[in-house]
């Protein structure tokens, strides 16, 4: 079985469908649909007939303690762990009457059409868990689905942000999810330098960040300061880079899920680690040196198929709060500011201690979705 659109072998299954199966790439990370065999098609085809059809959708009946979860890149895994053995996951292709509670990464958008259909079939609590390591900022730029019960944030750091743009609904920190948290291990100097890109969203003013951040980078490797990898997402070019790969580049493709092995790896053989949001996040909390980009000029922002850039509204009530302290477009001196960054954490740990927290708690976790059960 390869991908239908670039022949690779690295597929991953993400669902099945009414008479396909769903799997993703891991290379050019687009979508591929395989017939299901004949018969599992006529077996699905008569499980379907038993099925409710409130509304013309189809809806099976919910166990007894079901819930279902929206796992954006596999960033809710510790969630659905922390469930293991008290409610039933089930799968999130299908929509079922009588769930106890669903789990979304995002209720913006097209997001809430779906989540209007679970309502009408009487699940009873939803909760939104972080799409990003970030504080949840896209409530500042699309309004939220209004019957949302509750948001799980990592530390009461997030919830001082989301707070700060007006969110009503009740926040509950239980702690950092995406990684283990370590102690700042210092380096001598920023030798290995792992940059990653802004992942292809197709926003101009991301490949501008991109493209500035390459080429400061670049400057250093030419003159053998460091030695540079480039982790991207999709293809250069999307990333607003340079197709034509440099001699003096070492260039890695990386995949967009919190399953991916490989991201701690080349995180903890490098000296320091440059990105935005979530990959240079995680680094912080593996105690690796890490600088940011964009901090200050690149607020929050999505860009819908239909096209138009849409930023958050409030963002500058919650900068100062969020942005990370090092950021590697606000000085001239990149390499003073690398050497700076890798030789102790004074400079972060207090953003550190807001922002990263503490380890997951499973205990308030399961206490707070009992509470609204």
């Amino acid at each position: 079985m390869k991908c239908q659109h670039c022949n690779s072998f690295r597929l991953q299954f993400i669902r099945h469908l009414a008479n396909v199966e769903k799997y993703q790439c891991r290379d050019c990370h687009r979508n591929s649909f395989f017939p299901l065999e004949k018969s599992v098609t006529r077996a699905a085809g008569a499980e379907s007939r038993r099925r409710y059809r409130p509304n013309g959708f189809r809806a099976s009946p919910a166990p007894l303690n079901s819930y279902v979860i929206f796992n954006h890149q596999e960033k809710g895994n510790a969630f659905l762990k922390a469930l293991e053995g008290k409610y039933n996951c089930l799968p999130d292709g299908d929509f079922y009457t009588g769930l106890d509670f669903l789990m979304t990464d995002s209720d913006i958008m097209g997001r809430q059409a779906r989540l209007d259909k679970f309502r009408e079939l009487g699940t009873r609590a939803f909760f939104l868990i972080p799409h990003t390591a970030r504080p949840n900022l896209v409530n500042d730029i699309e309004p939220g689905w209004p019957h949302t019960t509750a948001q799980f944030v990592v530390s009461e750091g997030h919830a001082e942000v989301i707070r700060a743009y007006g969110y009503d609904k009740p926040l509950h920190p239980v702690g950092w999810t995406l990684t283990p948290i370590r102690k700042f291990r210092p380096r001598k100097e920023p030798r290995n330098v792992l940059f990653a890109p802004i992942h292809p969203r197709c926003s101009k003013i991301d490949q501008d960040v991109n493209r500035e951040t390459f080429q400061r980078l670049l400057k250093l490797a030419k003159s053998d300061d460091i030695i540079l990898t480039v982790r991207f997402i999709k293809n250069l070019h999307d990333s607003g880079l340079e197709t034509v790969q440099h001699p003096n580049v070492i260039y890695t493709a990386g995949w967009m899920s919190n399953g991916d092995g490989s991201q701690m790896e080349q995180m903890v053989k490098a000296d320091l680690v440059i990105g935005h949001q979530t990959f240079p996040w995680k680094a912080v909390a593996l105690g690796i040196p890490t600088l940011m980009m964009g901090e200050y000029c690149l607020p929050t922002h999505i860009e819908p198929r239909k096209g138009g850039v849409r930023f958050a509204k409030h963002w500058k009530d919650y900068v100062s709060l969020v942005a990370f302290p090092l950021d590697i477009l606000e000085t001239n001196d990149v390499l003073g500011l690398m050497r700076r960054a890798v030789a102790c954490d004074n400079e972060i740990k207090d953003w550190k201690r807001r922002m990263i927290g503490w380890p997951f708690r499973k205990d308030r976790f399961i206490k707070a979705i009992e509470n609204y059960l």
